[in-house]
């Protein structure tokens, strides 16, 4: 497990994972009283100006993407080498679901894809293509919206550039279209042939692709005609044959024509809330209330002890402290009166000059 790294205003719970470059980790935002994931580059790659760049673009792209179906960021930062991240926290992802139930429901499936595809073709739009769309950069907020994640190999579309290195290929095999996996230019309808392979495996309880090596899988995705489907999902095979055509002109390109393929086969549907046994790890407010105010304590209490040792004493506490005062001497005074004649005369001086006093004690209270 990565060792919990010490981010200011911030109280890391869990280690939740590693991927690629990057480890995750559960955290209370001591300012906002809120659980948030923070995402921190490994510290093998700190030295790696490759998986810096990438991780801060990463951060720069989520950042200039707003869209309801997409990872919100809170805030960025770096602590000597450690870059980080803050992120809304998901409890959930679409990886879980499918392992958890071998396959999910069609028109929660549908669901699932609409709106990741809303959100993938808001990004292309704005000039960016996401290049590994897969279960495991699919989540659930915690009432059941799916949200797109990982933009770390996220692509900004150039006019006069190049998408992608000759010969470089990124991405996760499994899921990538067959020019992605050729290394060629790719555009916005690669990220299309992956949502397509997704909904493929949410659908019937495999990938569309399969092979004990990763080369068999890539030369399947490259050749292999696109898999029929079981009989009872047949009239899904349309939709799921332009979403994974080997050419990608053949595919869907715009958001006009996908809903135009999946509206006759949406039915209303209202997405589940994330099951209550994948929040179950998650500690409760009042412990994350009292891990603030705790953290706050601890970061500020030397301050504060300063600031209470130079300030006045609230003008009421100082009038209560007269009022008992004064009452003390009136009990003296009095038990004086009654027993004058048996004190010294040195003692009587004292006590009448005392009695004087009260006088002026009580007017100040």
């Amino acid at each position: 497990m990565a060792p919990f790294p010490k981010i200011p205003n911030f109280a890391l719970k869990k280690f939740l994972g590693s991927g690629g470059a990057a480890d995750v980790f559960l955290a209370v935002d001591l300012k906002h009283s809120r659980l948030v994931a923070i995402k921190v580059l490994a510290r093998t790659r700190f030295a790696d100006t490759v998986a810096v760049r990438r991780f801060i673009k990463e951060a720069q792209t989520i950042s200039r993407l707003h869209h309801p179906n997409i990872v919100r960021i809170f805030g960025a930062g770096r602590i000597n080498d450690m870059h980080y991240m803050v992120m809304e926290f998901l409890p959930e992802s679409l990886k879980a679901r499918i392992r958890a139930r071998k396959r999910v429901g069609l028109q929660e499936s549908l669901a699932i894809i609409n709106q990741i595809a809303s959100a993938l073709f808001y990004a292309h739009g704005r000039g960016f293509i996401h290049r590994d769309v897969k279960p495991d950069n699919i989540m659930f907020r915690s009432d059941g919206t799916p949200v797109i994640l990982d933009f770390g190999i996220a692509r900004v579309l150039e006019a006069t550039s190049k998408i992608t290195r000759s010969g470089t290929s990124l991405g996760t095999p499994r899921y990538m279209s067959p020019e992605q996996l050729k290394a060629k230019r790719v555009d916005g309808r690669s990220d299309v042939y992956s949502l397509g392979v997704v909904l493929y495996e949410m659908i019937s309880g495999a990938p569309p692709f399969k092979g004990s090596q990763t080369m068999s899988v890539v030369l399947k995705h490259i050749s292999e005609p696109v898999p029929r489907l079981p009989e009872e999902l047949r009239h899904c095979q349309p939709l799921i044959d332009r979403l994974l055509a080997k050419e990608c002109d053949q595919r869907v390109g715009n958001e006009a024509e996908w809903r135009e393929l999946i509206k006759p086969l949406l039915k209303p549907f209202k997405l589940p809330r994330v099951a209550k046994e994948n929040l179950a790890h998650l500690p409760p407010p009042r412990e994350r209330e009292k891990t603030r105010l705790s953290m706050a304590k601890g970061e500020t209490g030397a301050e504060k002890t300063r600031q209470n040792r130079s300030r006045p004493k609230p003008r009421g506490n100082r009038r209560r402290l007269l009022f008992l005062n004064g009452l003390l001497i009136l009990a003296a005074t009095v038990w004086v009166f009654f027993n004058y004649e048996r004190i010294p005369g040195l003692l009587r001086a004292l006590w009448r000059a005392l009695a004087a006093g009260i006088a002026s004690l009580i007017d100040k209270i």
